[in-house]
Parts: structure tokens; sequence; C-alpha cells
């Protein structure tokens, strides 16, 4: 432990650190935005005092406004992630100068007689303890102290204090939860909570319910990674995006975890360049938009397809791959543009994120477009197909009937024998596969006039034929989809 300085003299305040705690670091980027400068190592120690003071001055207007104000819909923010604190508790003070000194207390610069200790975020030395109502995410309710026998709390330095309150700047709030981004690339992180800070200026001025549509943490994190591949060419190292979302109330505090892939950087560099697949991208977005009956949408294809991008850590599900094969059901009323497109779209999304050619897939669609349109009506044997398409036993004994069938009728079935044994296996690269199997089945079938669908090609909406540079990423386009509290859905 370092011995205090001689009586009277202050401690230099500490440049502000970007750590790898997911709250201090986005509260970082959030100080380094509010106070206009491009990095946290830029950020001076007047620009933490500004910062502090902004803070300050938000908590307490928020803090002792009405529940009709728009102010009071920051203080539902502030008391989802600090509920314990001085300026949310039920019993905080209501005049607005006497709550002024608390808080301004919260970040005052240590003093020189405190006992110095390294910060539990940044390792500077700190002479402040805050424990869990300063803290979001440090304890639960399983346990009423997780510190040391005798400790008052954990040592945390000004600038981190400043961060730590600053991250509901710079996450994406909800009234009951916020979400972090880290990211390896300071650019996509720097974005994020920088259209958070506009956002959060909004709710603390108009509040949750008169803001506009705004896109899922999900959807912003994806335009920042399209935008980080568009600038970064293809020497620029790949990056990887996690978001960690959670509450922290005095009910039940969670924390749910997902992430990207490295190789995501890949696909959205590829995709605009590939004009079938971004079609296929912003029609499969246009299927996952759900509306009521009225016809208001009540989920957002631009952030449900953006969420497929993003899994829980360490369990690739391939969650777009899913998405598109479940839509084997309603193939008929698909029109065989659509289908070509997403056939497309799951070939870039194998070769990009998972390295996988989906040449070799050839024989197996020949063998099986020969088998179901050698009958007069082919629907009934593609029916046979689609319902084992994902099934690896039952595809099995499907290909090997349709060899015999084929042999019997006197024609020379397709030799499949170098693709089954990745096709047919139980792992990963073997349902990835049948799912690409299945396009490339449907695809051939619509290009040798098999009839299987009734959607007329005349049915697709025009607007999905058009190429947009965005490709479906950019979250200030239109979109309806705005939850109860105003939050992102």
């Amino acid at each position: 432990m370092t011995a205090p300085p001689d009586a009277g003299e202050q401690l230099r305040t500490e440049v502000l650190a970007l750590t790898r705690h997911p709250i201090q670091r986005c509260g970082a980027w959030a100080v380094t935005i509010l106070a206009g400068r491009d990095h946290p190592d830029d950020v001076t120690v007047g620009d933490l005092d500004d910062v502090a003071a902004r803070i300050v001055r938000d908590v307490v207007r928020a803090a002792t406004a009405g529940k009709d104000d728009a102010a009071y819909d920051w203080w539902k923010v502030l008391y989802a992630l600090f509920p314990n604190a001085k300026p949310t508790h039920a019993s905080r003070p209501r005049d607005a100068a006497a709550l002024t000194a608390e808080v301004d207390r919260f970040f005052a610069v240590d003093r020189a007689r405190d006992v110095l200790r390294p910060c539990v975020f940044c390792g500077a030395m700190a002479g402040v303890l805050w424990a869990k109502s300063m803290l979001p995410m440090f304890d639960t309710t399983k346990f009423r102290n997780t510190l040391p026998p005798g400790a008052a709390g954990w040592p945390v330095c000004r600038a981190c204090r400043i961060a730590v309150w600053a991250m509901p700047y710079g996450a994406a709030v909800t009234a009951g939860s916020a979400t972090v981004l880290t990211c390896d690339g300071d650019v996509v992180e720097r974005n994020f909570a920088a259209r958070n800070c506009e956002r959060a200026a909004r709710i603390q001025q108009v509040g949750f319910s008169s803001l506009p549509s705004h896109a899922s943490p999900e959807a912003v994190t994806l335009w920042g990674l399209r935008n980080y591949a568009a600038r970064s060419g293809t020497n620029q190292r790949p990056v990887a995006t996690t978001l960690w979302m959670f509450k922290n109330d005095n009910q039940e505090p969670w924390l749910r975890v997902t992430a990207t892939r490295l190789a995501v950087v890949g696909f959205l560099r590829a995709l605009p360049t590939q004009p079938t697949a971004a079609r296929g991208w912003r029609r499969l977005e246009s299927a996952m938009t759900r509306r009521a009956a009225d016809g208001t949408v009540i989920r957002g294809g631009r952030d449900a397809i953006a969420r497929t991008l993003f899994e829980p850590l360490n369990d690739h599900r391939d969650r777009l791959l899913v998405e598109l094969f479940n839509r084997r059901d309603a193939v008929e009323k698909t029109s065989a543009s659509t289908l070509r497109d997403w056939r497309a779209l799951s070939a870039l999304y194998l070769r990009e994120m998972c390295g996988m050619d989906t040449g070799g897939l050839k024989p197996v669609t020949t063998l099986l477009v020969d088998w179901i349109t050698a009958e007069k009506n082919p629907r009934g044997r593609f029916n046979e197909y689609r319902q084992v398409a994902g099934r690896t036993f039952a595809l099995q004994r499907l290909l090997m009937e349709a060899s015999a069938r084929l042999l019997l009728d006197g024609r020379r079935p397709s030799d499949i024998t170098g693709v089954t044994e990745t096709l047919l296996a139980s792992t990963p690269p073997g349902w990835r596969l049948r799912g690409q199997l299945f396009f490339e089945v449907v695809a051939e079938l619509a290009a040798r006039g098999a009839a299987i669908g009734t959607r007329a090609e005349s049915d697709e909406d025009d607007a999905d034929d058009t190429d947009g540079p965005h490709v479906g990423f950019d979250p200030e386009a239109d979109d309806d989809d705005v939850d109860n509290d105003g939050g992102y859905a």
C-alpha cells in the first residue's frame, strides 16, 4: 500500500483509462464523447470536471422531476442501474440544492489524507471506496456481502467513478436494462457510444414516448461493423464484437452476453458486392418483420435479422442459416427469385463465416431433382424430401431410395459419394450443408420449371429489387419497431 502524501496535498487525477471491463469501457467512451474528444487518451482533468458537472446536473434534474416530466424517464434509466444510490432511492431529497451537494461528492477529487488502494477497474491509486449502491452488477440478492471482512467497498479512482456514471449515456438503455458494447476495433465502440449519447440527450429532453423509432443494439453494432468493413479494406484485421445486456434492479440482476464472430467483417464486406445475396438479405429482413392485425410493426425485420449474427458466447448456432432453413415449410408461397436470393445469401454466409465451399453439392442436387421431376406431379416427391431435408438418417435413406429408383427406371443417378460423408454428418458442417442443399434443390427445380410453388414472380415487392448501398444495415432507416417503454426492442 502506498503511503498518503503530505497533508494538504491533493492527489493528481489519473488519465482516463480504457480498461477491459465492459461497464467502465463504455463509460470511458461516453466521457470521451461528452468531452468532445476523439479517444479516452485525449481526455484531460478539465474534461473530467466538465463531464462530472454535467452528470450531476442531469442526475439531479431527473431525481427531482415529477412523474409527468420528460426528465423522469432518465431517472428510470438510473434506477434500473443504480437502484440503491442516493438520487434513485425512494427517500432521496427532493430539494435540488441538497441533492446536488450529495451527488457532487460522488465525483470529488480524492483527498490527500485518504488511504490509497489500487482502483478495482484501472489500477490507479484511489482513495474512495464504493459499494453496491454505486456500482451496477457487483452483487446479487443471493449475497449480502461479497467484500472481504471489514472492507467498506471497492476502491474506485475519480476517473473511473465518473466513467461508471457516464456509462448510461454510452449504453443502449431502456427503462429497465442497458446494453454495452466491447469490440477489438475502437472505431466501432466509439460509434456505438456516440449514437447512444445522442439518444440519451433526447430521452432527457422528451422522454421515451416521444422518441423516434430507433434500431436495436444489434442493428447499431452491425451498422458500425459494416462501416468498419467498408473503410478498412481487405488488409484490415477482422474484429469481433460483444454485447453485454444487463439489469441491476433490486429484484434479481441478470446478464446476457452475445457476440459476433471474427469472420463477420468479411461477410459484411462481401455482402454488398454480391447483388443476389444482398437482395436475399433484404427479402429475409422483410420476411422477418411481424405486424399486428392493424398493420403496426411489432417486430422490425431490421433488428431481427441483425440479431441472427449475434450468438451466445462459445455457442455457434448460425442463427441466420437456421432462420433461412425454417422457411422451407412456406416454400410454395415464396417466389422462385426469392428462393434464389436466399440460396445466394446462405452460400455467401457459409463461405465467409464458415469457410465452406458449397460447389460439391451439385451431384446431390442433380440426383434429388432428377428423382423429384421423374414424377408427373413433382410436389409429392418434393414434400417427401422436404420432410427429411434436415434429418441425417432419413435423408440418407431417401438418397438411397432415389438412386435405386432412378437406376430401376433406366436412368444413371449422379455419383454422390464424394460429399455424402460431410453432408450426412451429425456435426455442424453436416447440417449447414443440408440447409444449403435444400435451397440448391428448390432453385434447380425452379430452373427446370417444376411446379412446386404458387407464388408468382410478379407478386414480389418492386422495392426488394433495388440494390441500396446500406443493404439493410442503416439504423436510421424507417422502422416502427419501438416497444412500450421507448427502448430497444
